[in-house]
């Protein structure tokens, strides 16, 4: 971003209206433009919520005067915070699905800094220099700005997210496929999309979903899940506390902010009891005392490793429209606390979660995701592992 470039690490939210940076960490940049208080883009972007003025000597990104403000939530740090809304060029390459080919500024993309201190609100530990907005509904996410700037005619993105740093850093692709994983997987990959509606939903009656985000259902990508089985056994748990549609399917947001993925104590108890029982009687597993916040942990000495990580139970989640299930294998599913013990990667989200099933980052890894917001569908493929590729590794040469 910016000229000169400024590169900057980011965490994806795909419930992110906008998109947010530390611009205590933002190198002074000569296209930088504060988009002003009151005008028509900042009442389009911000509802006319207020201004900001900064009164630093020389101006820069994050303090100007009569600057557009904007008020959100971190989900990273889950706090409030208010910033000053901003333009600037952004860098993107375009590609066939095999190749890329050329690299384009885009100018006037929008985001916004962080006020002073915002740094502050990422994790110490983090590397995080700002959010990437990807939500479902907003006319200033990533994939919205792409696809106005080029004009495309598939209003639809897809994430590619990598569980290594080793080879490469994942993909965000907007416009559609085809999306090819060379040369291991030599065919367009969009091919292996099992594909489920999104659904618009609110947040249960007692849950309690952050302040300002009070339309959570306009941004977040929610699904319906009909049930869940282990080695195709079906996962029985009770139903009466949990937040259901219409049909009795349970409502599921698809998170990259939530790195493990959290379930409503009545699915968390239930599954880890068929887990653990299917372990033990046909994988041979043993337990190990359990390591938190995991509630269910096994020796690792006597699994084997697959293609597809630990050979332990496959999870299936069985979505709305499709007979064919989302299949978590190992290595999704299972995270290696310390030598030889590894855990069942899913969290107990008490009685009162923000919905019934988040599923997290960890899940999400090595699978590609297409949200097309044209005919409110996602298309998810279960682990690349099984076809020899994954996101970790660059097919766009």
């Amino acid at each position: 971003m910016g000229t000169p470039s400024n590169y900057m690490n980011m965490v994806i939210d795909l419930g992110g209206q906008f998109s947010w940076l530390d611009c205590d960490q933002y190198n002074i940049s000569s296209t930088y433009r504060p988009v002003r208080c009151m005008s028509a883009k900042c009442n389009a972007t911000t509802d006319g919520f207020n201004c900001v003025d900064c009164l630093e000597v020389p101006p820069r990104p994050g303090c100007t005067r009569d600057t557009c403000a904007l008020s959100s939530y971190n989900p990273e740090t889950e706090m409030n915070i208010i910033g000053d809304v901003g333009e600037d060029t952004i860098r993107v390459s375009s590609t066939d699905g095999r190749f890329s080919l050329l690299d384009f500024d885009i100018r006037r993309f929008s985001f916004a800094c962080g006020d002073i201190g915002f740094s502050s609100v990422f994790d110490k530990g983090s590397a995080s220099q700002g959010i990437l907005g990807l939500g479902r509904a907003s006319n200033t996410s990533l994939a919205t700005q792409l696809s106005s700037a080029f004009k495309l005619v598939h209003n639809k993105f897809a994430l590619c997210l990598p569980s290594s740093k080793q080879f490469y850093f994942g993909s965000i692709f907007v416009g559609g496929g085809p999306y090819y994983f060379l040369p291991h997987y030599p065919d367009d990959a969009s091919k292996l999309l099992i594909k489920t509606p999104l659904i618009v939903t609110n947040p249960a009656p007692n849950s309690r979903p952050p302040l300002s985000r009070t339309d959570v259902s306009s941004q977040d990508y929610f699904i319906d899940v009909k049930g869940i089985k282990i080695d195709g056994k079906q996962v029985s748990f009770d139903t009466s506390s949990l937040w259901l549609n219409g049909e009795g399917f349970v409502e599921t947001v698809i998170s990259t902010v939530n790195y493990y993925t959290v379930l409503h104590s009545a699915i968390y108890k239930a599954l880890v009891r068929d887990f653990v029982k299917e372990a033990a009687a046909n994988k041979k597993m043993k337990r190990m005392s359990s390591v938190a916040p995991f509630g269910a942990c096994f020796s690792s000495e006597n699994i084997k490793n697959t293609m597809t990580g630990p050979a332990v139970p496959i999870i299936d989640l069985v979505v709305k429209g499709n007979n064919v299930p989302w299949m978590i294998y190992g290595a999704n599913s299972m995270v290696k606390v310390k030598k030889n013990v590894l855990c069942l990667g899913f969290v107990d989200g008490g009685s009162f979660p923000t919905t019934s099933i988040i599923l997290g980052g960890r899940l999400l890894e090595n699978s590609l995701l297409e949200f097309d917001l044209e005919s409110s569908m996602v298309g998810f493929s279960s682990s690349l592992l099984f076809h020899n590729a994954s996101c970790s590794q660059s097919r766009v040469f």
